[in-house]
């Protein structure tokens, strides 16, 4: 049966970070909730003030700086409160059947009103879950992990998946994608391919020729994303297969990558930039 659940970005952030309950901070507050302890008020000592004038002058001071240290515990009293996870908010992990230690999902997504992303569990089994994710404005992703009997096993199903995605270096296809990294691309019965390798990760990505798909120009954008981001470190090789249909209007990308003896999935309609910031985000 499809479970749904309403989710907040800056919850999702938290939640998978412990598998097994929400965090109660999001992203705006995480960086002060940490700072806003309450300021120990100075006391004044007035029998060592000479004058009253002193004396005016120093509970004065000693005023200001409780009323800061009451505004600052408000201020904290107010974050924490703001941090508290809704009845309608989940942690969509600890309603999966596979062990926590295996479950990575997104915590970051690409939307204008993070308070509309809904997660549907749409396969829960032990050794296999996938969760849906949508916003209001349509599909976002959807994440899934299967635990394989083996590691070989799961390698296989990795070698499958990435057979004929990678074009081999030759000079004449060769584009410079900025980095030190270099990409290579070829054309054939109507369609075109574009690959290169970043550590252990393969990109690939596929287009119809007549579309005129300016491939080395987006793999330069991917390139320049993953500086400052970065993707999980997969056992042997990941793959970031992004594949333009007739038109070169929509996309379709599909990101997987092997971790001893599961094998995470990412499948999304969005950009491909907007896949890559969902995929650095699993946790």
């Amino acid at each position: 049966m499809m479970n749904s659940k309403k989710i907040s970005r800056f919850l999702a952030i938290g939640l998978c970070g412990v598998v097994l309950a929400g965090c109660s901070t999001n992203d705006d507050n995480t960086a002060d909730s940490s700072t806003t302890e309450s300021k120990e008020t100075q006391s004044v000592d007035t029998t060592s003030i000479e004058s009253s004038s002193a004396t005016s002058e120093a509970n004065s001071s000693t005023t200001s700086e409780k009323t800061e240290g009451s505004e600052e515990a408000a201020s904290s009293t107010e974050q924490e409160s703001q941090g508290t996870p809704s009845q309608e908010s989940v942690d969509v992990a600890s309603e999966l059947k596979m062990d926590p230690e295996n479950v990575l999902l997104p915590t970051d997504f690409p939307t204008d009103n993070p308070s509309s992303v809904t997660s549907d569990i749409t396969t829960n089994e032990p050794y296999s879950y996938t969760v849906s994710y949508t916003d209001d404005q349509g599909e976002l992703v959807t994440a899934s992990g299967t635990l394989y009997k083996s590691f070989d096993l799961a390698k296989d199903e990795m070698d499958t998946f990435s057979g004929g995605k990678s074009i081999s270096p030759f000079e004449e296809g060769s584009s410079d994608l900025g980095y030190g990294i270099t990409g290579y691309g070829e054309g054939t019965a109507g369609s075109q391919y574009f690959s290169w390798e970043e550590g252990n990760w393969l990109f690939s990505i596929s287009s119809v020729s007549e579309d005129q798909m300016d491939n080395p120009e987006i793999a330069k954008k991917v390139v320049a994303y993953l500086e400052d981001h970065y993707l999980p470190v997969p056992n042997d090789q990941g793959v970031v297969y992004i594949q333009y249909p007739q038109g070169g209007k929509d996309v379709n990308v599909d990101i997987r990558w092997q971790d001893g003896n599961m094998i995470y999935q990412l499948q999304t309609t969005r950009v491909p930039l907007d896949a890559l910031e969902m995929t650095v985000s699993m946790e």
